[in-house]
């Protein structure tokens, strides 16, 4: 994405905006494949970029979703139901009855509550077929059942033969240590060898989501960063269990850039600072810090990159909203940047785009741009939020 032509692209689509790199995507999501064992297979949670849903869809992968919206984005675009898993916390019978009545491959059930659910669903329904189901255990957290839950749970589902529990589902976070993901899968392994001795259920699969780290602020190249990934299906790949490798942020974290234009620069004698016309209301490096991180930026004048050797100096990059929380950067070298001077932030493809606080001050949502085979296509244009705000 380097040899793009940012000024351009905002001067003919609008200032900020993300790009979303498609080839860069499905590169890296195919090294992925590449590397995963023949008993497993990847899922995409599309909570990480919805926009990248359209581009993986052909892919053979999974998508995680997670909330009825999620589901309608997944119908929007026509994803096979085939590929779908639902998950989410808060399940409503009639979210239950959606998935059920689309044939959606697998049912993630996290409570005695939506086990209750998907039985009256497929008791009462016209159109009964198998539905597949895997049950959540807790990581002691909201998520999922505890192992007592889990054990009503099967016998329940043992009432409604149309139901097949398949696995068991298992996440208890993001940006974990290598050392924390080996300790998790011997963990869900031996519970669910423990689970078929002491119950005589029959478990075939596990969704494990191990919650690989990004380092979004090292600068380094992550287009081949897979030793975690690596090591992770060595532990995998002689299990008796089928995997489903549920990952967000692993894959999609390097696809992604945000383009903010500077608006204005001051100092107040002892700082300088730098304007940008977007601000943490669209810029969130989900799972660390903020401010005192300085991510792979570049700056960008006239079209050109700043020409290495010219004397820099520090300045405090700071958004648009009118609040003094709104820091991205407390440290940044520049190089004599000028008002309408672009920055460019690295490594967004994840989260960003759906996380920020995008009501706050009533600001404009930034554009969607994507490449494919080389040619940028807007998903989405600026919309405006004011009318949402009164």
């Amino acid at each position: 994405m380097n040899n793009h032509n940012y000024l351009e692209l905002s001067e003919k689509y609008g200032s900020p905006f993300y790009l979303f790199d498609f080839d860069l995507l499905k590169e890296r999501l195919t090294k992925l494949q590449e590397r995963t064992p023949a008993n497993a297979r990847l899922c995409y949670a599309i909570k990480a970029n919805p926009f990248l849903t359209a581009a993986l869809k052909d892919t053979g992968i999974l998508f995680e979703v997670c909330s009825p919206g999620e589901l309608s984005v997944c119908e929007e675009l026509k994803v096979n139901p085939a590929q779908i898993v639902f998950s989410g916390v808060c399940k409503t019978q009639a979210d239950i009855k959606h998935a059920y009545e689309m044939n959606v491959f697998t049912i993630t059930l996290e409570s005695i509550v939506q086990c209750r659910y998907l039985i009256d669903t497929v008791k009462n329904s016209s159109c009964r077929h198998n539905q597949a189901v895997i049950l959540r255990l807790t990581g002691g957290n909201k998520f999922g059942m505890s192992e007592k839950d889990i054990l009503q749970a099967l016998k329940l589902l043992e009432e409604c033969h149309d139901i097949h529990v398949r696995g068991i589902h298992y996440f208890t976070g993001t940006q974990k240590k290598t050392a924390k993901i080996e300790q998790e899968t011997e963990y869900i392994i031996k519970y669910c060898d423990e689970l078929q001795k002491n119950t005589g259920c029959s478990i075939s699969e596990i969704e494990y989501g191990p919650g690989f780290s990004f380092d979004y602020f090292s600068g380094n190249d992550f287009s081949d960063n897979f030793s975690d990934y690596d090591r992770f299906c060595s532990l995998i790949k002689n299990s008796s269990y089928k995997f489903t490798i549920e990952s967000g942020r692993f894959i999609a974290s390097a696809c992604g850039t945000y383009v903010s234009r500077i608006q204005d620069i001051k100092t107040d004698g002892t700082q300088n600072y730098c304007i940008i016309d977007g601000g943490i209301n669209h810029i969130n490096y989900y799972g660390q810090i903020m401010g005192m991180k300085i991510p792979p930026v570049e700056l960008l004048k006239n079209g050109k990159q700043t020409v290495s050797g010219e004397s820099m100096q520090d300045y405090e990059i700071c958004g648009s909203l009118c609040t003094v929380a709104d820091v991205l950067i407390r440290k940044l070298a520049l190089s004599s940047p000028c008002i309408g001077d672009m920055l460019i932030f690295k490594n967004i493809g994840a989260y960003s785009v759906t996380e920020g606080i995008y009501l706050f001050l009533s600001h404009s949502l930034p554009a969607v741009l994507c490449i494919e085979n080389g040619s940028v296509k807007q998903l989405r244009e600026h919309i405006e939020t004011y009318k949402l705000n009164y």
